[in-house]
C-alpha cells in the first residue's frame, strides 16, 4: 500500500496524504497553505495559527458563496449551501515550518439532491455531466487568488491603483476573498504559500499550482478589501436633501438632477446624481422653486468623487409646511 500511495503520488505530483484524503473522501481536491513563522519546525505562534484558520475558513465559504453572488462584495448572510460545504472539509498539519492541509470533496451534501426534469423538447443533445460543486470551489479559489496576485503586483510596481480591484473582470475576487488572503500571513503579514492540488477524478488539468504571498502584496489585499467595502454600489440607499443642480437637454422628457443631502444614516451631506423621468423632473423642479426637499432610494454608485443613486426605486417630494400638494 505504501509503495503504491508512492508511486500514484510520484505520477500526479502530490503528496500521499493528499492521495488519502482523495481516497477516503471519495474525491477530494487539496489547499495546502504554508506559514513561515519564527519558531520550531511544526509549531506556531498561537495567534498566527488562529488567524490563518479563520482565513482559511472564510476563503472557503467566500469562493462557495461567490458562485451564487456575482458581486465584489457579498451579502451579510452567506449561502446554507456554502456553510454546509466549509463544515464538510476537513483539516490537518503536515511536516515542514507550519503547513495547514484542507481536504475539499468534490461531492457536498446538495449533490444527492435529484436532478429536476427537463421539459419536453428540451433535453441536451450531449449529455455532459456536471462539473461538482467541490471542484468549482478550488477553481475558485486558485483564479481569484492568481487574479489577485496579479492586481496586487501591479498595485505594488505602480501601474495601476487599488481601485482596480473594483473592476469586474473574469475571475475577480470580492472583498471576503482579498480579506482572507490577507489575513493568512498573520496580522504581521508574514510571507506564506498557497499550494493547490486537483483530484484527477474530477477530470480537467489536474496539475499542483503554488503561488508565493509576500508581504507587500498581502497589505495590498488587505486595503483592497477595505475599498470594496466602502467604494463598491449599495443595494436600496435612500437619500433626502435639496435639489441643487436640474438638466436636460429639451423642454420636455427626463433629465438628471442633484440632490444635496445625506444618505440614510451617513450623517454627512453630499451630492448624488439622479436620472429621473419626465413627471419626476417636473417634480424636481418644483421642489426646486419652493425650496422643498425630495427623497430619493436606488443603488449608491460611487466613482472617485462623484456619487450616483441608479435604477430608482422611489423619488418624491417632503411636503412644506405651507404645501397643500
Amino acid at each position: 500500500m505504501d509503495d503504491a500511495l508512492k508511486a500514484l503520488a510520484f505520477v500526479e505530483q502530490r503528496l500521499p496524504r493528499e492521495i488519502l484524503d482523495d481516497i477516503n473522501f471519495g474525491g477530494a481536491d487539496n489547499v495546502a497553505v504554508h506559514l513561515t513563522p519564527d519558531a520550531p519546525t511544526g509549531e506556531a505562534p498561537l495567534l498566527l495559527a488562529y488567524s490563518a484558520l479563520s482565513a482559511l475558513k472564510n476563503f472557503v465559504v467566500a469562493s462557495a458563496a461567490a458562485l451564487d453572488f456575482n458581486t465584489l462584495v457579498l451579502p451579510p448572510r452567506r449561502p446554507h449551501r456554502a456553510e454546509a460545504y466549509a463544515s464538510q472539509a476537513r483539516l490537518s498539519t503536515q511536516p515542514g515550518s507550519f503547513i495547514l492541509s484542507l481536504a475539499l470533496p468534490l461531492a457536498d451534501i446538495y449533490s444527492d439532491e435529484p436532478d429536476r426534469p427537463t421539459p419536453p423538447g428540451q433535453e441536451a443533445l450531449v449529455q455532459v455531466p456536471p462539473q461538482p460543486f467541490g471542484r468549482r470551489v478550488t477553481n475558485r479559489m486558485l483564479a481569484t487568488t492568481r487574479k489577485a496576485q496579479q492586481l496586487a503586483q501591479a498595485v505594488s510596481e505602480g501601474s495601476s491603483r487599488v481601485s482596480s480591484f473594483g473592476e469586474f473582470v473574469p475571475d475577480a475576487p470580492n472583498a471576503t476573498e482579498l480579506a482572507s488572503l490577507s489575513s493568512l500571513g498573520g496580522s504581521d503579514h508574514g510571507i506564506y504559500q498557497i499550494r493547490f492540488a486537483k483530484s484527477p477524478l474530477a477530470g480537467g488539468n489536474f496539475e499542483p499550482a503554488l503561488l508565493r504571498i509576500t508581504p507587500g502584496q498581502q497589505r495590498i489585499l488587505g486595503e483592497a478589501a477595505d475599498y470594496l467595502r466602502t467604494k463598491q454600489p449599495r443595494t436600496g440607499v435612500t437619500v433626502a436633501g435639496l435639489i441643487v443642480r436640474l438638466f436636460r437637454e429639451g423642454s420636455y422628457g427626463p433629465g438628471e438632477a442633484v440632490i444635496q443631502g445625506v444618505a440614510d444614516d451617513s450623517g454627512e451631506a453630499r451630492r448624488h446624481r439622479i436620472e429621473l423621468s419626465e413627471p419626476d423632473y417636473s417634480e424636481a423642479v418644483r421642489a426646486h422653486t419652493n425650496g422643498l426637499q425630495v427623497s430619493a432610494t436606488g443603488d449608491l454608485d460611487i466613482r472617485g468623487t462623484r456619487r450616483s443613486l441608479r435604477k430608482l426605486t422611489s423619488f418624491a417630494v417632503i411636503p412644506g409646511l405651507d404645501d397643500e400638494s
